[in-house]
């Protein structure tokens, strides 16, 4: 079982390439237990993945 703990989106400028909502699609395609959003200056893009996680 591996979880990704530093995960970068789009909301983190400069830093974080992916939408939050891919990110969680990509996670699961590939069977991970799960990712932590980790994005900087802001909580934006954890509401995304969690709408798109919950689908």
């Amino acid at each position: 079982m591996y979880c990704e703990l530093h995960t970068r989106t789009n909301f983190s400028f400069l830093q974080g390439a992916s939408h939050p909502d891919e990110l969680v699609r990509q996670a699961a395609e590939i069977g991970l237990a799960g990712i932590a959003i980790t994005d900087e200056a802001s909580v934006a893009g954890i509401v995304r993945a969690h709408v798109t996680a919950k689908e």
